[in-house]
């Protein structure tokens, strides 16, 4: 009892002390209105890419990234391609490049990136027979060697042995040192074991994609002697030792006939990376179709870089289209400031590897789902929309916009009760032929650039001519 009373005591001496300091020393001191600065990540306004101009759009893409070397340019929007003046410069030295291509004996190749909307070579296989079309080559270009599930219907690819596909979106076979190339897909033959592949033409592809001559094969950098054995029928065609190397190793070859069903057998003591398998023409365009499904980008930061550079300085790329955001859809966000920096990353590791390329970013489709029984479009994709333009126009890359061009908001819906269908009845991965259309939007907003770079030159020949 008595400790309790001193207790009191004391608690009341306490209280009486602080009575007096606060009436005759004063302290400014608001326990309220004291924190820690924060800096507060800014809150950017919806970007319409229709109605807002290109300087707004600049100015909202400044305060987002902070990306080096950052140039204010004319932006150009046509046919729902906007870009600025720069990459139109590099898209004329592109189409120069194109028109002689076929007569200069060259290969120019496009990369198509994307998620599950290009599996299947849909969108691709139209924008490749279009390229072919129109300045020449064959082939349906990159692919791996081992495809149990078929995944790539322009090419038949029967493999037979112990292998193994690795993917830079997987955590499953994982490889070491980031063995990925290009394609971000590494087929591996296990050590000490016999392992073959066929390529065949197939049925379903588009008539230039049918049709190849050269064959390259491209081997991550292995300790072992590589033993390779080829046949057309019965007939031996290929026998070659490839010795250890610490470099990519490309080997090719080049038949007189057409798309040879060609059977490769592989063997060596340690195990074989095969970081993809090109079929092209001899000369012309060919269009890659590199699908990473359940991705929202390209992953570049899990490829080893070396061996995506070399890769690249073999292929002579000339062109890389981005296409993602069908995973970004589940996420709902005010203004998307996450996928502008993941895009960023990747952005800045592009310009790494393939410096001067000029890049065409893809936007998203639309895409709908069922609320309360009823089927509705997501009314948040035009902000996934507007920071993917944001950031492609700040790094001076193109920007598609395929969710106006289809039809803004409610289109998939439309598609998907076109017959047949444009769009799959998930309402959210187009259809085959859908993935035609959207390809013939692509292609139609180039050709204008490239119907306008000829009418240019054909004047100056003209007027060359007068002199």
């Amino acid at each position: 009892m008595h400790q309790q009373i001193r207790i009191f005591i004391y608690f009341g001496l306490i209280m009486a002390i602080a009575l007096v300091l606060s009436k005759y020393l004063p302290i400014s001191y608001q326990p309220a209105n004291w924190r820690i600065s924060q800096v507060e990540e800014p809150v950017i306004a919806d970007i319409d890419s229709v109605k807002k101009t290109p300087s707004e759009v600049v100015d909202s893409i400044e305060k987002v990234v902070e990306a080096p070397n950052l140039l204010k340019d004319t932006i150009i929007e046509k046919h729902f391609l906007t870009c600025s003046s720069l990459f139109l410069d590099q898209l004329n030295k592109l189409h120069q490049e194109l028109v002689v291509a076929k007569d200069s004996n060259r290969n120019i190749r496009i990369l198509h990136y994307g998620d599950s909307q290009i599996e299947g070579d849909r969108i691709t296989a139209r924008i490749r027979q279009s390229f072919q079309n129109r300045f020449g080559g064959s082939g349906p270009g990159l692919t791996t060697v081992y495809d149990p599930q078929r995944l790539n219907p322009s090419v038949w690819i029967d493999s037979k042995g112990d292998w193994k596909i690795h993917n830079v979106y997987s955590r499953r076979n994982k490889l070491p040192n980031k063995q990925y190339g290009l394609m971000g897909r590494t087929a591996s033959l296990q050590a000490s074991t016999k392992g073959e592949f066929r390529m065949s033409p197939s049925k379903w592809a588009e008539s230039h994609a049918a049709n190849y001559q050269k064959i390259r094969l491209f081997i991550v950098p292995h300790k072992d002697t590589v033993l390779i054995k080829g046949q057309i029928k019965e007939t031996e065609v290929i026998n070659d030792s490839l010795v250890p190397s610490s470099d990519l190793t490309e080997i090719n070859w080049v038949f007189e006939q057409l798309s040879p069903r060609l059977k490769i057998e592989l063997e060596s003591k340690q195990a074989i990376h095969i970081l993809g398998c090109a079929l092209d023409s001899t000369c012309g365009v060919s269009v890659d179709n590199i699908a990473l499904r359940g991705q929202s980008s390209p992953m570049f930061h899990q490829t080893n870089a070396d061996l995506f550079t070399a890769m690249g300085e073999h292929l002579n790329i000339r062109l890389v289209m981005l296409q993602f955001g069908t995973n970004v859809i589940p996420t709902v966000d005010t203004n998307y400031h996450f996928y502008k920096v993941q895009l960023a990353k990747q952005f800045d590791l592009l310009k790494k590897y393939l410096p001067g390329i000029p890049v065409i970013v893809i936007g998203i489709t639309d895409a709908a789902h069922f609320s309360d029984g009823k089927l509705v479009a997501y009314d948040h994709l035009h902000r996934i929309r507007d920071a993917q333009k944001a950031v492609t126009l700040e790094y001076d890359f193109a920007f598609f916009d395929l969710y106006e061009a289809m039809g803004g908001s409610g289109s998939i819906i439309e598609w998907s009760k076109k017959s047949p269908r444009w769009a799959l009845t998930d309402y959210i991965h187009l259809s085959r032929r859908g993935g035609e259309e959207a390809a013939s939007y692509i292609t139609k907003a180039l050709w204008q650039h490239f119907n306008e770079y000829e009418k240019m030159d054909s004047s100056l020949v003209t007027q060359n001519s007068k002199l």
